[in-house]
């Protein structure tokens, strides 16, 4: 009970809630509460279910309530120390994340395995999706799940395949919220942990996937372009991490205006999808939505305006239920409509369609600061003034090519 009270003290902190208006909130003594904290009273389930209610951590608190003194205590005490310390970090919005790692610990009392392949789907598909704060905080539970579960039952193989993806998804989430340097750091140790999996896949996919998103995070054209090939030579199967390999071609040659080059790399890209098994293709945000999405990028920053009106238009079809690519796509279309001379109605969707993402998103900023590179000297608009505020800081990575 020790473990629980300090959890309980950690959230109201984090809430920055004192313990008289906590008490208010909930319709209790200020004295009565501060007895529940300090251990001279338990605490009922209905206190606790009130507490969070007001506190907004529903349903973790009421669960660590109700297997806190069931049998083997001694995991269900590192449960909740491994909260408090989540909470320290991640603050009152973490909380419905820590519950998850309540779910574990029940899920692991009942001798129920984690289905990894499936969280990871999960992640991938919320990532382009819905990358909020909230997800963050959820995909870092889920990787201390992960922790937990290697401590107690070893490095296998898969799970170690499984930690490698969602540390590879918390650096494409990190690096969206602007932390660059904190992103690679990441991208590295998912290469380092997919190398432990000797699953080579994995090792593939780490790989051509930082190369994709890194040219974008200061890694050089050479960088980008030696990743890549060590990728591919990893294996000659069709992979999900070889497309993401080709994807890192394609960026890199709408970056340098070579068209030929990115649709023969664009090519690379559908021929792995044609290889690739049913259940691998028929993923939400999976190998097929990626590759219209960068066909979109391709043809409508350096492809002629018919070709980008051809892949804008596959691409507002099949990427509609992805809010972040969508975003991206008709970003990147908005730059086609302005060097082809619709700069007001271009500037216009483009702001209807930064403004409709629910969440701040990096690389889609880069995009707007791409897009209004493309604008013309003197061109002014109220629109255009907008859209200025949705851009990235700094220079673009078409500015500091090497």
């Amino acid at each position: 009970m020790d473990e629980y009270r300090a959890l309980l003290r950690s959230l109201r902190v984090a809430a920055g809630c004192s313990l008289g208006g906590l008490a208010a909130r909930v319709y209790c003594s200020k004295a009565k509460l501060g007895h529940v904290e300090t251990g001279e009273r338990p605490p009922t389930l209905d206190l606790i279910v009130a507490i969070d209610e007001a506190l907004g951590t529903t349903p973790l608190l009421t669960l660590l309530l109700e297997i806190d003194g069931e049998d083997n205590n001694m995991r269900r005490r590192a449960l909740m120390k491994s909260a408090t310390a989540a909470v320290a970090v991640g603050g009152i919005a973490g909380a419905q994340a820590l519950a998850d790692v309540v779910r574990h610990g029940l899920l692991d009392a009942a001798d129920a395995n984690e289905d990894w392949d499936a969280a990871v789907d999960l992640y991938s598909r919320r990532l382009v999706t819905d990358p909020s704060i909230e997800y963050g905080h959820s995909l870092q539970a889920q990787m201390l799940i992960a922790r937990h579960r290697i401590i107690e039952h070893g490095r296998t193989p898969d799970l170690l395949r499984a930690v490698a993806h969602l540390g590879q998804l918390y650096g494409l989430y990190i690096g969206n919220r602007g932390d660059v340097a904190t992103a690679r750091n990441w991208y590295r140790t998912s290469i380092e942990l997919s190398d432990r999996s000797k699953d080579t896949a994995t090792r593939v996919y780490t790989r051509g996937r930082a190369a994709s998103r890194g040219i974008y995070e200061g890694t050089t054209v050479r960088e980008t372009v030696d990743s890549v090939e060590e990728a591919l030579s990893l294996s000659k199967s069709a992979t999900v991490g070889a497309l993401e390999a080709y994807s890192a071609l394609v960026h890199v040659h709408g970056l340098t205006g070579n068209l030929r080059d990115g649709r023969t790399a664009l090519d690379g890209m559908r021929r792995v999808v044609d290889q690739l098994p049913d259940a691998e293709t028929r993923k939400p945000a999976g190998p097929v939505e990626r590759t219209v999405s960068f066909r979109n990028y391709l043809e409508c920053r350096i492809g002629g305006r018919q070709d980008a009106d051809r892949a804008h238009e596959e691409a507002q079809t099949i990427l509609r239920p992805l809010p972040v690519w969508l975003a991206d796509a008709r970003i990147y279309y908005v730059r086609a409509l302005v060097t082809s001379g619709d700069i007001a109605d271009g500037v216009e969707y483009g702001l209807a369609a930064v403004k409709a993402l629910p969440s701040d998103v990096r690389v889609v900023s880069l995009g707007v600061s791409d897009l209004i590179s493309a604008v013309p000297a003197g061109y002014t608009s109220d629109d255009l003034d907008e859209l200025r505020t949705y851009a990235a800081e700094g220079l673009g990575p078409w500015e500091m090519l090497a």
